[in-house]
């Protein structure tokens, strides 16, 4: 089977089974669901960086991080107290173990950004699916991101010919211009058939500004995938890689939909 057949495969079996879990299940359960991606994400980042760093170091962070969505579980804004513990703790392991392990400030500060990279924007998709119509704006997140990264990938494939980066050499304007187009339009589509008290030009900017975030979200990821040489954050999606190969995107676009509809 080869790797187009199983990117394709994987998408028609997860992308059913991701929107039902959105429409269909309370608000734990999707909680939950996030959680897990959040803890595979997380682990696929450090098993992908290695920070020089106490296990114990490693382990409170992902302890934190189920903290994180349980406090989002209930009402109010407990979950904001977690959000100081991803420094505290992680810095107190450190001094703890200083004396065995002298750490260096770059060790530090990849035990530190792991949390505030991958499970603070999907915290926010949390906080998303608990406003007025949250859950068809994760909808719409999901779609608007997933219809630019997809036509960005065939639209590089059939039409690239001028490379965007030297990160990621795959990578076109061709390919990047058809995905931003493709958001642009999904957006365009489902903010008129979901949201019509909003205006068009509203919600084409809002596709403009997720568009651009994801591909620039999923540029970070692999830049972070060259300087750690490796060629996917994991396998558990067959076709696609890890978790984050396929939420490198969403985890810029996430807060820019966050601040939308604060504002």
């Amino acid at each position: 089977m080869t790797l187009h057949e199983k990117r394709v495969i994987t998408a028609l079996v997860g992308v059913p089974f991701l929107f039902g879990i959105i429409y269909f299940t309370p608000f734990w359960v999707f909680t939950i669901l996030v959680l897990f991606a959040a803890l595979a994400g997380l682990n696929e980042f450090y098993s992908m960086i290695r920070p020089k760093a106490a296990k114990k170091v490693i382990y409170s962070n992902y302890l934190l991080t189920a903290l994180l969505f349980c406090s989002l579980l209930r009402e109010g804004i407990l979950y904001v107290s977690v959000f100081p513990l991803f420094v505290v703790l992680p810095l107190a392991s450190f001094i703890s173990s200083y004396s065995i392990h002298y750490p260096k400030m770059g060790d530090i500060g990849q035990v530190i950004m792991g949390p505030f990279y991958i499970c603070l924007p999907l915290a926010f998709l949390v906080l998303i699916s608990r406003l007025p119509q949250g859950k068809m704006w994760v909808f719409f997140l999901l779609a608007v991101a997933f219809a630019g990264d997809t036509c960005s990938f065939y639209c590089g494939r059939l039409l690239g010919r001028h490379k965007l980066t030297r990160i990621s050499p795959g990578k076109t304007w061709e390919g990047s211009f058809g995905g931003l187009t493709a958001s642009i339009v999904s957006a365009g589509i489902l903010g008129y058939l979901f949201f019509p008290p909003l205006s068009m030009v509203s919600v084409m900017v809002l596709g403009v500004a997720i568009g651009i975030s994801a591909q620039v979200g999923d540029l970070a990821e692999s830049m972070l995938k060259r300087i750690a040489n490796v060629k996917d954050s994991g396998k558990i999606l067959p076709g696609h890689g890890g978790i984050l190969d396929r939420v490198d995107g969403l985890l810029f676009a996430i807060p820019v939909l966050y601040v939308y509809l604060c504002y």
